[in-house]
């Protein structure tokens, strides 16, 4: 098991994208999902499926195995469209974007996860722009709520990376080379990235020991691709 990745918000955008990646590489993978029925349409026999919600702590401590190398966190990062409601309340939207990693954690913790918890958040929390003020308003407290499940997740005690994402889009990957740092950058059109390449990222991130405790942000920088050596050297100088 110590091999296994699992996926929480793994059937749908950029969670989905990194369980198809998982199955494509032969890695054990996990999908942590409130729809097991789903799940399994969707992954077959090739992943294992497992309930869980977050907003229902009991199910996440049955569901985390203590041995998984790491678990990805992907649940509504916005708030949540897919089933959780365009301009729901704030108290509805924190219950799922904060109060969801605060019941992930306090999970792992009880169970004694060994691994790394690699959280999806968004870049322009801390950098003022139109895009997140419009995007604060639609989803009430998204950034709060966002900067809050980080900082609850950095004091945990347990192993984490936050990958702060650019403006998130549905084109393929593996056409465009990756900017990769620890600034964070205001939310605007210009700082883009396929579910796809971040998918990538977030996997990479599971492994690679320079970003254990660490804050990057990401988005395309250019046509190309960076191999897996070029990938991991840019995570491996975000530590500086």
């Amino acid at each position: 098991m110590r091999d296994t990745i699992a996926v929480i918000g793994a059937t749908r955008g950029t969670g989905l994208a990194a369980m198809q990646q998982l199955i494509a590489a032969g890695r054990p993978a996990v999908a942590v999902a409130r729809s097991v029925e789903k799940a399994r349409q969707l992954f077959g026999d090739k992943a294992s499926v497992v309930y869980g919600d977050v907003t229902r702590p009991e199910t996440l401590r049955e569901a985390i195995d203590p041995d998984w190398a790491g678990i990805v966190f992907t649940v509504d990062i916005t708030g949540g469209i897919g089933g959780r409601g365009m301009f729901a309340s704030r108290e509805r939207i924190r219950a799922v974007m904060y109060g969801g990693l605060v019941n992930t954690v306090e999970a792992c913790k009880q169970r004694g996860f060994g691994g790394r918890v690699v959280l999806l958040s968004t870049i322009g929390l801390t950098q003022p722009s139109i895009a997140m003020t419009i995007l604060n308003w639609v989803k009430p407290g998204l950034r709060d709520h966002s900067l809050d499940k980080g900082e609850y997740l950095k004091k945990s005690g347990l192993d984490w990376t936050i990958v702060r994402a650019g403006i998130l889009n549905n084109k393929p990957g593996g056409q465009h080379l990756l900017d990769i740092s620890a600034r964070d950058w205001p939310l605007e059109m210009r700082y883009q990235i396929s579910r796809a390449d971040l998918a990538r990222v977030l996997l990479a991130c599971v492994d690679h020991p320079a970003v254990g405790r660490r804050e990057l942000s990401v988005f395309w920088d250019g046509p190309g691709r960076d191999s897996d050596e070029q990938l991991g050297a840019k995570l491996a100088a975000v530590a500086g």
